[in-house]
């Protein structure tokens, strides 16, 4: 809008990697928004250190806060610096991330999701935005997403019958979704088959898994240290006919359909991205997770200088 009206500078502060309180110092201004975003901009490095501050409702990593913008900026984590100052229920504001005493401008200022294009990294050039481009409404498509940044190569591999490649993107694929879910914590590969993933028609087990994981993606071999002291089946993949392994004499080996554990992961997949529906918290974690991930659906485009 234009005319005079009370604006905001809201400071988010970041002490020791956590933020836990905010600040704000508003202005009376006039012209249009982007004006007024213009002069609170400028006057950040003055406003924060005279900030009246406030108790977030909880705490936050920078990580944990760019997702909460990445998806749209709830006012409602400043409802008690606004009602201080008797903001009306929209107000104009610039947010802006304090980190140990430094100025970090934040991409946004807006209730409206923030979704970019900028590579990052300090790297040049532009990249289509995942976020923006699986978002339907209100929903972030996981099936699309996951399905385009893995399993278009999985089938990719599976149909030109590479089995290692395509098991070690299998596998690579479980990596990531059990990060996403619980972390960089310990056993999350095989929590997440657990919680997710039927494996009794495929016949083995997620410890089996894991150990192939390890000595697949690792190694390009069949036999991890577990495998090697004896405490855990080697499991070997085929294509084909299951009738031909029932008819094949004994091995120590342990094989398993690929295409039956691709079917069975693809099913926990879905279960998985039903969670999402029954607990929309947990979305936040998801984008904070996935704006790490790497593509091949995710290419950059650099100008070239004339």
């Amino acid at each position: 809008m234009t005319g005079e009206e009370r604006v905001f500078n809201v400071l988010v502060y970041f002490d020791d990697g956590l933020a836990r309180d905010y600040g704000i110092r508003h202005h009376r201004c006039s012209g249009d928004d982007a004006a007024k975003r213009t002069l609170l901009a400028a006057s950040v490095d003055a406003d924060h250190p005279l900030a009246k501050r406030f108790p977030l409702g909880r705490s936050f990593t920078p990580g944990e806060w760019l997702a909460l913008q990445r998806l749209g900026m709830d006012t409602g984590l400043f409802e008690a610096g606004f009602a201080f100052y008797r903001a009306g229920p929209t107000p104009l504001y610039c947010l802006t991330s304090i980190v140990d005493g430094i100025v970090r401008a934040d991409f946004h200022g807006e209730l409206a999701p923030f979704q970019g294009h900028q590579v990052g990294q300090g790297l040049p050039g532009t990249m289509t935005d995942w976020l923006q481009a699986y978002t339907e409404g209100d929903t972030i498509r996981i099936d699309k997403l996951i399905n385009d940044d893995y399993f278009v190569a999985i089938r990719l591999l599976f149909n030109a019958r590479h089995i290692a490649s395509a098991s070690k993107l299998l596998m690579s694929c479980i990596d990531t979704l059990a990060f996403i879910e619980y972390g960089d914590a310990d056993r999350n590969f095989i929590r997440w088959l657990d919680a997710y993933v039927d494996l009794d028609p495929v016949g083995v087990t997620a410890p089996e898994l894991w150990e192939f994981r390890n000595s697949i993606v690792h190694m390009t071999n069949l036999s991890s240290r577990a495998v090697l002291a004896g405490r855990v089946s080697p499991l070997a993949p085929y294509i084909g006919s299951d009738d031909l392994i029932r008819t094949a004499p004994p091995s120590e080996l342990k094989p398993f359909n690929l295409h039956g554990l691709i079917l069975a992961i693809a099913g926990g997949i879905k279960r998985w991205g039903e969670s999402y529906n029954v607990d929309r918290a947990k979305f936040a974690k998801f984008v904070e997770s996935y704006d790490t991930v790497v593509s091949d659906s995710r290419i950059a485009t650099f100008g070239l200088a004339e």
